[in-house]
Parts: C-alpha cells; sequence; structure tokens
C-alpha cells in the first residue's frame, strides 16, 4: 500500500507539530511493510538537507522541495500532484497549507483514496486569524471534496469542529496523536516554570504571564517562567512589552527555539510545563513533558482531563486567575507529593500514547479506506 503525505513540514524540520505527528507515523508503517512517500517543503531544516532529490528518511521516500514562498509553494505543489496517480491513497495533513490542499483536491478529482487530517485548523478560533484567506479556501473545500474523505481527527472536539464545516454526514475517525517515546534523560532541577510552543495569539501566553504575576507562591519565590519557541515580530513583541509592564524582567526568560537534547533536557529540569492555549486540537508538547516525568497545566481548551484523572497535572481554564491558582497548587505541593506525581508522568505516556504500541490503529484506517 502507497501513501502519499503531501506536508508543509516534515522531520527533521522542527517548525510545526505535523513534522513529529507524520513523520512518528510514517515510520512506523514502513516498519509494517506500508510504503510512505513524503513531498514536504524545506521550512525549518537545516543548511545541510539535501533539497529537490529524493532520499530515504527512515523507510520513508522523502523529497523537500526549496519552497521560497510558503503561500506560493508552486514547485512543491506541482510535484505533489504528479505522485497522487502512483499512490493508493492521499493524506492531507493540513486545510490551509498550499501544496496540501491542492493535492488534496486533485486526489478527489482523480477518485483518489483520501484521508484529511486538519490539525485543529477547523478550530472557530483558529478560523478568525486570516479569516480572509481562510473563508475562500472552505468554500471551494466545501465544494470540491466536502464529504468524500475520511476525515481524522484527535479528540471528540475536532470531530465536532469537522462536522460543523463539512456536514453531519462527514466520515470521522478519532485516533490521538501518538509519539515515539524519547529516551528519558538525567534530570537536573530547577526552579522554572516552562511554556514551550510556537509565539502566536491563539497559545494565550499573555495569560500566563499575567497568572505568573498574579501568583503569590510564584512572586514570593525563586521561580521563573521560561518561553520557549519562536513567533512573527508582530506576535513576540507585545509579550516582551507586557513582561516589562508587569516588573516581570527578571522573572521571564525568552530562550528561543530548542530541538533535539535540549529540549528534552529543558522539559525534564522544569519544575512543569504550562500549555495555556485557547484552543488545541491535541498539543503533543504534553505528552513530551509528561515522557520526562514532568507534570503539566493544561488550558480546558485542550483535551487533556486525564491529567487530572491520571493525577498528573491540572486541567485548568486559562484565564489569568485560574492559571495563578493552578500555579499555586502546583508549587504548593509537598517534596513527596511531587515526586509521586512525577513518578506517574511516563508511565502513562508509555500506557496510552506510545506509537508503536498503536500503530495498528492507523493500519485498520488506512486498510479500510484502501482501494
Amino acid at each position: 500500500m502507497k501513501i502519499l503525505y503531501p506536508v508543509e513540514v516534515f522531520y527533521p524540520s522542527q517548525a510545526g507539530g505535523p513534522a513529529n505527528s507524520v513523520y512518528w507515523i510514517a515510520k512506523n508503517l514502513a516498519a509494517e511493510g506500508l510504503l510512505p512517500e513524503v513531498v514536504a517543503s524545506d521550512k525549518g531544516l537545516g543548511p545541510g538537507t539535501p533539497l529537490n532529490e529524493w532520499a530515504k528518511v527512515e523507510g520513508i521516500r522523502t523529497i523537500y522541495v526549496r519552497t521560497p514562498n510558503l503561500n506560493f509553494p508552486l514547485k512543491q505543489t506541482l510535484l505533489a500532484i504528479r505522485r497522487v496517480r502512483v499512490n493508493d491513497i492521499v493524506h492531507v495533513s493540513s486545510v490551509f497549507y498550499p501544496a496540501a490542499f491542492a493535492t488534496g483536491i486533485v486526489a478527489r478529482i482523480l477518485g483518489k483514496k483520501l484521508l484529511w487530517s486538519p490539525r485543529g485548523e477547523l478550530d472557530p478560533i483558529a478560523l478568525e486569524h486570516s479569516k480572509g484567506r481562510k473563508k475562500p479556501i472552505l468554500a471551494l473545500l466545501k465544494l470540491l471534496v466536502g464529504r468524500y474523505p475520511v476525515y481524522h481527527s484527535t479528540c471528540d472536539e475536532e470531530s465536532a469542529y469537522i462536522r460543523k464545516v463539512f456536514g453531519e454526514g462527514a466520515r470521522v475517525v478519532r485516533i490521538p496523536n501518538y509519539l515515539e517515546i524519547p529516551d528519558q534523560v538525567q534530570r537536573n532541577a530547577a526552579d522554572y516554570l516552562l511554556f514551550i510552543g510556537r509565539i502566536h495569539p491563539k497559545k494565550a501566553i499573555d495569560n500566563l504571564i499575567e497568572a505568573v504575576s498574579r501568583s503569590p507562591r510564584f512572586m514570593e519565590s525563586g521561580f521563573e517562567l521560561r518561553i520557549a519557541g519562536t513567533g512573527k515580530p508582530e506576535f513576540e513583541a507585545p509579550l516582551r512589552d507586557l513582561v516589562a509592564r508587569l516588573g516581570l524582567g527578571s522573572r521571564v526568560r525568552f530562550v528561543g527555539q530548542v530541538e533535539g537534547g535540549e529540549k528534552q533536557a529543558l522539559l525534564a529540569n522544569a519544575r512543569l510545563m504550562v500549555m495555556p492555549s485557547h484552543t488545541e486540537n491535541f498539543g503533543v508538547v504534553v505528552l513530551e513533558a509528561l515522557a520526562q516525568g514532568t507534570p503539566v497545566i493544561a488550558s480546558r481548551g485542550a483535551p487533556w482531563k486525564i491529567l487530572e484523572d491520571e493525577r498528573v497535572g491540572i486541567w485548568s481554564d486559562n484565564a489569568p486567575a485560574s492559571l495563578a491558582a493552578a500555579i499555586d497548587r502546583m508549587l504548593s505541593l509537598s517534596e513527596s507529593a511531587y515526586g509521586e506525581m512525577r513518578s506517574r508522568c511516563r508511565p502513562l505516556v508509555e500506557r496510552e500514547f506510545d506509537i508503536s504500541g498503536n500503530i495498528s490503529k492507523w493500519l485498520e484506517l488506512y486498510r479500510s479506506v484502501a482501494p
């Protein structure tokens, strides 16, 4: 079975969640004897990565296409479209990236089997950003693609968003994001809270900054907040201004993009990781933190009730006052209670979210839509 993935980002790029999510799926499918093929842009790749030539990446036939303008990825789009005919299934992992949705439309026209993962892009809050650009694309997709694909969601909320856009009759299969569990690094505990991810308004980093300023436990301690990630200057500048206005210049650090071992160490050494987003269809970084034994505070805009069910963190409203209360609660834990919480984190990930132990669910889905 041959499966085509036209994606904006792909491992080793770390410029977006699908870079790893699609990689982990494709890698494990290749190990099962399937033939995944990836056509990706060069977004987020280092200078040593070969471009415009096919190569094998962990058994995955892959090409990274030089893409000067991601709004008009013409070369990547044409190449992906040409590969539609020779693959059995096309799996699209974006609604609005041009190379992805154009390939999906061509797959529909040619009658190819089509699987579509919106990756949170149909969330009503996400649709408000760049609304003028997204609205005509959605109209085109509803007209030309509609209910033809099998849609993939990562949570019940995303299933509802998909049906709201494409109709109640849309076929939706829910499979959470799984990950390739990283080795657990040696922890050197440090006094900081961590946000790690893209700097974007939907991430509600401003709420988190205000929350630490309202948290007595944080303000009376020697803890700091570290913000890891990058974003557009117009998104980052207001956050730095907010830090200055609240007098938190010595308590909040912007540490930039972190990857690989540095990222794993940053997750492992944190007292806790906070994901305060207004909305998330999943949030793999939650699993990455738990895999390093680090408890998590996640907003109720993300599907992480399991944090409280399994006693590995807090599922909180993301208003600053609510986040401040959650931070106070976590920083008030005794060392023994905190240690017990840490001891439950990684086993949860190993039990419920390991891609190698759950690849059968993806195999079943692909086989169910295969010609």
